[in-house]
């Protein structure tokens, strides 16, 4: 993935987020009748696209979804809202008793491309079937606070309930397979699983490390991480960890969330690299949260303070980011989950305050690459074009030059004297 003056591009995308908020926010003080403002540009989804142009789009908007209603949404019955919906709270539309999404956390994908996202205010895992447009749930009797997701090869589901410092599984058609982690955790979020390995990894908010567990017997095996000493940023040392992904080689990425990092472990526990620090530049975090790898082993870190996902190589270089504050669509409100589609391209970014997932679709390394040639090949016909424009100008400043002088040196002696 490439990218140039990152720095700029922050500040780019911080100047769409503000127009984008001002495209759709509206409002009025006072009693008095707001006056008739102009009809403002409708936004084109189709250029929600990262890095914008003339660069190479690497990431692209699709769309958000909150409920079954959203999947279908020329089905979807108006209801005007009255002062005792309003004086209730209601929250439209939910008259046919729909769930939609309150507090989405964590998300994951299964082998069908099914969205799975967990709501810890609901208790529930929500599952968006985008094909039958329909969503199904998991937990709602057995779950208390759903944190995060993990989905294995086999379709199993793996979800870490916070407050009961427990994880449970599910098999692909919502059975309870098992329920462990009882005794080794105490305050559960982040997932991730290492199919090759067969590798459950916990994160443990409070307890500062990461339990990993045999994917397949549950069983616990150790730890991952040191426990606080007086050097809280020792490589190694997790502060609040809170998201966990893995890449192709099987390394373990963690969002040291308190520490403004990211750390990376191999597959035996032992560290390998970090990166980050409290700041708002390109590379710098305030809160990493949620965090995912695609099938090029890019990592995504979302910042739930910068409301955006900034997007790093292995070795922790920032390549771009998408995202900014906002309620609109491409700008998120305290965004704190990812996911990646491996197979798909897609992106899930849940997202708190206004509850919601946006779903975005990845260009891949081998997608990107003739896009790039192609842009190198117009670069330097373009260069050629103006190289050849402006030689054709210097011969032509030449030519004019010799005639001035031929005038010049044509003065009355010389006349007089070729006339004798």
């Amino acid at each position: 993935m490439k990218i140039t003056k990152m720095n700029n591009m922050l500040l780019k995308f911080a100047g769409s987020a503000l127009l984008i908020a001002a495209l759709l926010g509206t409002g009025f003080a006072g009693t008095k009748k707001a006056a008739t403002a102009p009809a403002q540009p409708a936004i084109d989804l189709n250029k929600l696209v990262w890095p914008p142009e003339p660069d190479v789009a690497r990431i692209k908007y699709q769309t958000m979804y909150s409920g079954e209603d959203d999947l279908n949404p020329a089905g979807v019955k108006k209801h005007k809202a009255t002062w005792m919906d309003k004086a209730a709270g209601v929250s439209l539309p939910q008259e046919d008793g729909k769930p939609r999404l309150q507090a989405p956390y964590g998300a994951a994908f299964d082998s069908k491309g099914h969205i799975y996202v967990a709501d810890a205010k609901a208790g529930a895992v929500f599952i968006f079937n985008v094909e039958s447009k329909k969503v199904e749930y998991r937990g709602f009797q057995n779950l208390s606070l759903p944190s995060s997701l993990a989905i294995d090869d086999a379709d199993r589901l793996f979800v870490s309930d916070s407050n009961a410092h427990d994880i449970f599984v599910f098999t692909p058609d919502g059975k309870i397979e098992g329920v462990f982690g009882q005794d080794q955790l105490e305050r559960p979020v982040g997932l991730a699983i290492d199919n090759e390995n067969r590798y459950l990894y916990a994160v443990d908010a409070k307890a500062n490390r990461v339990a990993v567990f045999d994917a397949d017997s549950l069983q616990f095996l150790r730890y991952v991480g040191k426990s606080k000493g007086k050097d809280v940023l020792e490589p190694g040392v997790l502060d609040r960890p809170i998201g966990a992904a893995v890449d192709s080689e099987g390394n373990l990425y963690i969002t040291d969330t308190f520490n403004a990092r990211v750390q990376v472990f191999d597959a035996d526990g032992n560290f390998l690299r970090m990166w980050g620090k409290p700041g708002n530049t390109a590379g710098c975090f305030m809160r990493p949260k949620g965090i995912a790898i695609d099938r090029d082993d890019h990592i995504y870190v979302v910042d739930a303070e910068f409301n955006n996902v900034q997007v790093f190589n292995t070795e922790g270089e920032a390549l771009l980011f998408f995202g900014g504050r906002g309620l609109g669509p491409g700008v998120f409100t305290l965004a704190v989950g990812i996911a990646v589609d491996k197979q798909s391209n897609r992106i899930v970014v849940t997202e708190q305050w206004s509850p919601k997932i946006q779903i975005f679709s990845y260009v891949t390394d081998e997608a990107a690459k003739p896009l790039y040639q192609k842009k190198a090949k117009d670069a330097a016909e373009a260069k050629a074009k103006l190289a050849e424009k402006a030689a054709g100008l210097g011969k032509a400043d030449d030519k004019a030059a010799a005639v001035q002088d031929g005038k010049a040196g044509d003065t009355p002696a010389t006349k007089d004297s070729a006339t004798k």
